[in-house]
């Protein structure tokens, strides 16, 4: 365990040594407005308008795009649908999309012969032909979830067991240990530590105390698990050993992620430590409920958890790490709730109220559907095939096979690194989003081309099953390209239709010489960070096994992290570009045909399913009719489509009731959603380049700013 917090701290000071030389000049970002402007060889001028997404499986995007092609001789353009394909590779943290490998399999223009059709899909694959394309990953996800709303990722069985619950009307810091305290002696001294926890929990053979520090101070207790309070007296032996382990350990300080206090001026928290899994709700004082607009719920305004209280059924609801639990008291008993049978007062919760982050949560919302589309998209990067992992290395010297439930593999509890045994002559290991393959556990190990499938029939049950969100796309000689979704990270979308953190299995950790976690449910305050990118967020410290500097267990996890735009490929230096292509053909120097962004020209015309182009005129509908005829009004009553009640942030709207005035292979209804889906993917793309980009933070707990943040309650950030 010190040795892993010893090359973090050594990382961090490299990082330090390098941001005081000077800083290269930034790399100009790419323009991803539309549409897009390209030239033929012939001088045919092509505009190429938004594209709407139709799939978005693995690396692959399916998509129709509308069109314009004007020739020399031609006073007007002749509009068309193009349907095309691409590889994605995805940036989340820029919000970047770089469309490669492009290409336009069908097309449709309205009015053309069949001769002429063939001549315009001729100048099209001239005019756009190059490898890279430069989009907003924002504006491809949210026209999926708003126009699509479906996702085709396998859902797994999750556990539910309702962890130990703490309710607290006091300020309190849960510090959380892996099971039973397990005591190792510190090198050259005759202290002991506890070492399977993110905390310094020391004890002197003198002294039968345990001894934490936390909040700048030593805290005192006969055994983990009774009341803490501050220490009187510290044997010198342990100030010493605390000076030499140097910030090897977490501190505990009692600040939120910028560095704010959590805890009032004055106030000395409660401590609790707990041994097995637990979750720490708190108030500011006694509850104070507050009603929810619409709805027979009231929720608890002084607190930082999300806690609901149903006037119908007398009942408290509580969500942890995803999951909903009932009591009748909130000091429990607690016993978990499927989703699908919350009361019907939970999906009327207005989405802008300070809980509509708990619209996720619920089967059918928008919301919920969004969630699991955005749990589906991979952060992706092309790697060299001479990148080298972190030494695998077994305590012990030996690796200490264990069968992995359901399978025929095996994994090394005994090592840093999620090692797998696949077949004698067959090892492999991820770090960092990057698979490696050995013929011996020993290694050495080469970046993989490929990934036995089986590895993918890992099981929730298993602590392995993790690594199951990283794949492996495609290949070149030099390079392999690469990808995870947020489920590397610890989200799973269940069989109950929503996305939870955690499988709710609990892994008994290994402890050897060294403690090497398994991914938690609970205990660090898992919560929503709805905003720019969906995901979880930490709301305190913890240890995480798959990410990690060199990739093993043992990694602090910032409580301001939001785990959908953290990028481990960042973590390889020039071994990876995440969610580029390679240094010779990047989207900054090469962009489909010479694409052009058309600067003035409106992005309001849209590509119909059914082969018609239409547009968008201040809310009113026109079709397309082919070169001669030009466009025509699409009459109508909206109808019930215009504005269904429940929206998503940023005005998203579930999917609407089709309305009775349905257009030639279209509905008013879906062409609204398409046009609203693309103002808010732009909307979401332009906010993620404002100044201060992907903002927000947890902000909860005592003096932290309460419920709530820029982005909300989860907030921005990365894994430090």
């Amino acid at each position: 365990m010190i040795r892993l917090l010893a090359a973090a701290a050594g990382l961090a000071l490299t990082c330090l040594a390098a941001a005081q030389a000077p800083a290269p000049a930034p790399t100009p970002a790419p323009d991803v407005a539309w549409p897009r402007q390209a030239k033929g060889a012939d001088g045919t001028v092509v505009m190429v308008y938004q594209p709407q997404i139709e799939s978005w499986a693995d690396s692959r995007v399916a998509a129709r795009a509308a069109v314009a092609v004007k020739r020399p001789a031609e006073e007007e353009p002749r509009y068309g649908v193009i349907e095309l394909s691409a590889r994605a590779d995805i940036d989340k943290a820029s919000d970047l999309a770089t469309l490669s490998e492009l290409r336009i399999t069908k097309s449709s223009f309205p009015g053309a012969s069949e001769a002429e059709t063939k001549q315009y899909l001729d100048t099209l694959r001239s005019a756009v032909k190059r490898t890279s394309w430069p989009v907003s990953a924002q504006a491809l996800q949210a026209n999926l979830a708003i126009t699509q709303a479906r996702s085709k990722q396998k859902a797994q069985p999750v556990k539910n067991d309702p962890p130990q619950i703490l309710f607290r009307t006091v300020p309190s810091m849960l510090i959380m240990v892996d099971g039973e305290p397990a005591l190792r002696p510190l090198k050259d001294t005759s202290v002991q530590r506890v070492i399977n926890t993110a905390a310094l929990i020391l004890q002197a053979p003198a002294a039968p105390s345990f001894y934490l520090w936390a909040l700048g101070r030593w805290w005192q207790a006969k055994t983990l698990t009774e009341a803490w309070e501050p220490a009187v007296s510290v044997p010198p032996s342990l100030e010493q050993a605390r000076a030499a382990l140097d910030k090897q350990y977490q501190p505990f300080d009692g600040k939120d992620g910028g560095g704010k206090p959590l805890f009032d001026a004055g106030v000395t928290p409660r401590i609790i430590v707990a041994t097995k899994p637990t979750e720490l709700l708190q108030s500011k004082g006694e509850p104070q409920m507050t009603p929810i607009p619409g709805t027979q719920l009231l929720y608890m305004a002084n607190s930082p958890n999300d806690i609901l209280f149903d006037l119908a059924a007398q009942t408290y609801y509580i969500l942890v790490s995803g999951r909903w639990f009932s009591a009748k008291t909130m000091n429990g008993p607690w016993s978990h709730v499927p989703p699908k049978s919350l009361p019907a007062d939970f999906a009327k919760i207005p989405p802008g109220h300070a809980m509509g982050d708990l619209l996720a949560t619920v089967p059918g919302t928008a919301q919920a559907r969004e969630a699991a589309i955005a749990n589906d998209i991979p952060q992706t990067a092309t790697v060299q095939r001479d990148v080298q992992p972190t030494a695998v290395v077994f305590d012990g010297g030996e690796p200490k096979w264990k069968p992995i439930d359901g399978t025929s593999l095996q994994y090394a509890p005994n090592s840093q690194s999620p090692v797998i045994w696949v077949n004698p002559k067959g090892y492999y290991v991820v770090q960092n989003g990057v698979w490696f393959v050995a013929g011996a556990p020993a290694g050495p190990w080469a970046v993989a081309a490929s990934v036995p499938a089986v590895i993918y029939s890992i099981p929730p049950s298993s602590p392995m099953h993790y690594v199951t969100y990283v794949r492996v796309y495609s290949s070149t000689p030099t390079t392999v390209f690469v990808g995870y979704t947020p489920g590397y990270y610890g989200t799973v979308m269940t069989t109950d239709g929503v996305v939870v953190y955690g499988t709710g299995y609990y892994y008994p950790a290994y402890v050897g010489t060294y403690w090497y976690p398994y991914p938690p449910t609970y205990g660090y305050g898992v919560g929503f960070s709805v905003g720019f990118f969906w995901g979880f967020a930490m709301a305190g410290g913890g240890y995480y096994r798959p990410c990690c500097y060199g990739g093993g267990g043992g990694v602090y996890v910032s409580h301001h992290n939001n785990i959908n735009i953290d990028n481990s490929y960042n973590r390889w230096g020039n071994g990876a570009q995440a969610g580029q292509l390679p240094a010779n053909n990047r989207v900054q120097s090469k962009q489909v045909g010479n694409t052009t962004v058309a600067k003035g020209a409106g992005n309001n015309v849209y590509a119909g399913r059914d082969g018609n182009v239409y547009r968008n005129e201040g809310g009113d509908w026109q079709k397309y009719d082919g070169r001669g005829n030009g466009w025509s009004d699409v009459g109508g009553d909206r109808g019930q489509a215009a504005r269904p009640d429940n929206q998503l942030p940023g005005g998203q709207t579930r999917d609407a009731p089709r309305a009775s005035n349905s257009l030639p292979g279209e509905t008013r209804g879906s062409l609204d959603r398409q046009a609203q889906s693309r103002d808010v993917g732009n909307q979401r793309a332009a906010e993620a380049r404002s100044p201060g980009g992907y903002g927000g933070g947890y902000g909860g707990g005592y003096g932290g700013g309460g419920r709530g943040g820029g982005g909300g309650r989860g907030g921005g950030g990365g894994r430090r």
